[in-house]
């Protein structure tokens, strides 16, 4: 289903993110193996404990997962063991992807100290960060190594008050930052009339759908 539909609005590949305990990464890994050129998946590790989170993150690198991603569900933004996670990844060349929740000051404090002790990294906030989670991220958008995932979130800011804030950065520092995503595969047809409906520019509407994406995951989309 996820293929034929991926077919149906011209994805050519996408990057999968599992979300432990609820959906665990050999799922995916699987998916992967039955689609290798079109599918790739990230590993959804718990940091705690932390010998244990590093072994497990290296095992699914070598297993094939290109990402790392961090359940706000799983981990406080103030224990050193998810800032250890985050630079191992980092130190490994592969991208963090944050899926937050609840957009606390903690939170917004440890996006701010990971992005600024590690340039080379690149981190990836999914859904924007929640519908009020992105305007609070705004003044972390001018981050070179920081993107924001579209998904369920920019549906609803595009119809939303809040879309303000989309238009000021859109303006500000253009579509550098932000990336094609959908929690679900029956969200794309609201995906696309949603990126319509904002009058991106052709070479914006490549950025969102392409080129970010080749530049967070170092493979050509």
């Amino acid at each position: 289903m996820l293929i034929s539909r991926m077919d149906i609005f011209g994805v050519d590949r996408a990057v999968l993110t599992p979300n432990k305990p609820m959906i665990s990464n050999e799922l995916y890994l699987k998916a992967t193996h039955i689609f290798p050129d079109r599918l790739f998946t990230a590993c959804s590790i718990i940091p705690r404990p932390m010998d244990i989170a590093k072994e497990k993150l290296m095992r699914y690198i070598d297993d094939g997962c290109i990402a790392l991603i961090l359940n706000d569900a799983t981990f406080h933004p103030i224990d050193p063991a998810a800032q250890a996670i985050v630079t191992h990844a980092v130190r490994k060349d592969i991208p963090v992807y944050f899926q937050i929740d609840n957009m606390t000051s903690d939170t917004l404090t440890f996006l701010d100290t990971i992005s600024s002790v590690h340039n080379e990294g690149k981190f990836v906030i999914l859904n924007m960060g929640g519908l009020f989670g992105f305007p609070q991220l705004i003044p972390l958008s001018s981050r070179q190594n920081m993107w924001f995932e579209l998904s369920t979130t920019f549906i609803k800011l595009v119809e939303s008050p809040l879309r303000v804030y989309l238009d000021a950065l859109v303006q500000d520092v253009g579509a550098r930052n932000l990336v094609f995503g959908s929690g679900y595969h029956s969200q794309y047809a609201d995906m696309m009339a949603a990126l319509n409906s904002i009058n991106l520019n052709v070479e914006s509407q490549r950025l969102i759908m392409r080129e970010n994406a080749w530049l967070i995951l170092g493979i050509r989309f």
